[in-house]
Protein backbone atom coordinates (compact mmCIF):
# COMPACT_ATOMS: atom_id res chain seq x y z
CA UNK A 1 0.00 0.00 0.00
CA UNK A 2 1.25 3.83 -0.94
CA UNK A 3 1.33 6.20 1.84
CA UNK A 4 2.08 9.40 0.76
CA UNK A 5 3.39 11.60 3.67
CA UNK A 6 5.82 14.61 4.53
CA UNK A 7 5.46 18.46 5.64
CA UNK A 8 4.45 21.58 4.19
CA UNK A 9 4.38 24.82 4.90
CA UNK A 10 1.49 27.18 5.10
CA UNK A 11 1.62 31.18 5.37
CA UNK A 12 -0.33 32.45 8.43
CA UNK A 13 -0.04 35.98 8.31
CA UNK A 14 2.46 39.32 7.44
CA UNK A 15 3.30 42.39 9.09
CA UNK A 16 4.54 45.64 7.03
CA UNK A 17 6.95 47.13 9.57
CA UNK A 18 8.35 50.73 8.18
CA UNK A 19 9.90 50.96 11.22
CA UNK A 20 12.60 47.90 11.38
CA UNK A 21 15.83 48.18 9.03
CA UNK A 22 17.30 45.85 6.28
CA UNK A 23 20.09 44.22 7.97
CA UNK A 24 21.12 44.00 3.94
CA UNK A 25 20.71 47.66 2.97
CA UNK A 26 19.81 49.47 6.02
CA UNK A 27 16.86 51.25 5.24
CA UNK A 28 13.35 51.11 6.83
CA UNK A 29 10.47 49.22 5.70
CA UNK A 30 10.29 45.29 5.76
CA UNK A 31 7.91 42.74 5.84
CA UNK A 32 7.61 39.66 8.26
CA UNK A 33 5.74 36.83 7.33
CA UNK A 34 4.77 34.45 9.44
CA UNK A 35 4.53 30.62 8.32
CA UNK A 36 3.37 27.45 10.02
CA UNK A 37 5.09 24.14 9.15
CA UNK A 38 2.94 21.05 9.41
CA UNK A 39 2.74 17.42 9.08
CA UNK A 40 0.64 15.70 6.49
CA UNK A 41 -1.10 12.18 5.36
CA UNK A 42 -2.48 11.98 2.01
CA UNK A 43 -2.28 16.07 2.02
CA UNK A 44 -4.52 16.05 5.18
CA UNK A 45 -2.85 18.01 7.90
CA UNK A 46 -2.22 15.97 10.69
CA UNK A 47 -0.50 18.48 13.33
CA UNK A 48 1.66 21.78 13.21
CA UNK A 49 5.42 21.01 13.67
CA UNK A 50 6.85 24.68 13.82
CA UNK A 51 6.36 28.00 13.72
CA UNK A 52 8.82 30.77 12.17
CA UNK A 53 9.21 34.50 10.97
CA UNK A 54 10.81 34.83 7.33
CA UNK A 55 11.66 38.26 6.26
CA UNK A 56 12.09 40.71 3.50
CA UNK A 57 13.30 43.76 2.50
CA UNK A 58 11.10 46.22 0.77
CA UNK A 59 13.69 48.18 -0.93
CA UNK A 60 16.23 45.72 -1.80
CA UNK A 61 14.25 42.27 -1.99
CA UNK A 62 16.68 40.83 0.20
CA UNK A 63 14.78 38.16 2.18
CA UNK A 64 15.66 35.45 4.95
CA UNK A 65 13.70 32.81 6.87
CA UNK A 66 14.02 32.00 10.60
CA UNK A 67 13.95 35.78 12.25
CA UNK A 68 15.00 35.81 15.92
CA UNK A 69 13.99 39.15 17.13
CA UNK A 70 11.73 41.00 19.50
CA UNK A 71 9.18 41.82 16.50
CA UNK A 72 9.24 38.55 15.49
CA UNK A 73 8.54 36.73 18.91
CA UNK A 74 5.88 39.15 18.80
CA UNK A 75 4.01 38.47 15.75
CA UNK A 76 4.68 34.76 16.24
CA UNK A 77 2.34 35.54 19.49
CA UNK A 78 -0.19 37.42 17.20
CA UNK A 79 -0.43 35.31 14.35
CA UNK A 80 -2.57 31.97 15.96
CA UNK A 81 -1.88 28.41 14.26
CA UNK A 82 -5.30 27.36 12.16
CA UNK A 83 -7.27 24.79 13.78
CA UNK A 84 -7.46 23.15 10.12
CA UNK A 85 -4.11 22.24 11.09
CA UNK A 86 -5.06 19.31 13.79
CA UNK A 87 -7.78 18.19 11.35
CA UNK A 88 -6.24 14.62 10.76
CA UNK A 89 -5.47 14.08 14.54
CA UNK A 90 -8.83 15.31 15.14
CA UNK A 91 -10.10 12.67 12.70
CA UNK A 92 -7.72 9.85 14.05
CA UNK A 93 -8.70 10.08 17.36
CA UNK A 94 -13.07 10.21 16.16
CA UNK A 95 -12.07 6.75 14.34
CA UNK A 96 -11.05 5.11 17.72
CA UNK A 97 -13.69 6.84 20.10
CA UNK A 98 -15.99 5.48 17.47
CA UNK A 99 -14.41 1.93 17.90
CA UNK A 100 -14.46 1.83 21.43
CA UNK A 101 -17.60 3.39 21.54
CA UNK A 102 -18.76 0.18 18.98
CA UNK A 103 -16.79 -2.25 21.19
CA UNK A 104 -18.59 -1.31 24.39
CA UNK A 105 -22.14 -1.32 22.80
CA UNK A 106 -21.39 -4.86 21.83
CA UNK A 107 -20.66 -6.09 24.97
Amino acid sequence: MLVIFGSSIKLLNYFEDDFSTCENCNQTGVTYRIVQKYYHVFWLPVFPLEKYTGMSCNNCNYSRDNIISENSATYEKISKTPIYLYSGLIIFILLILNVLFAVVMTT
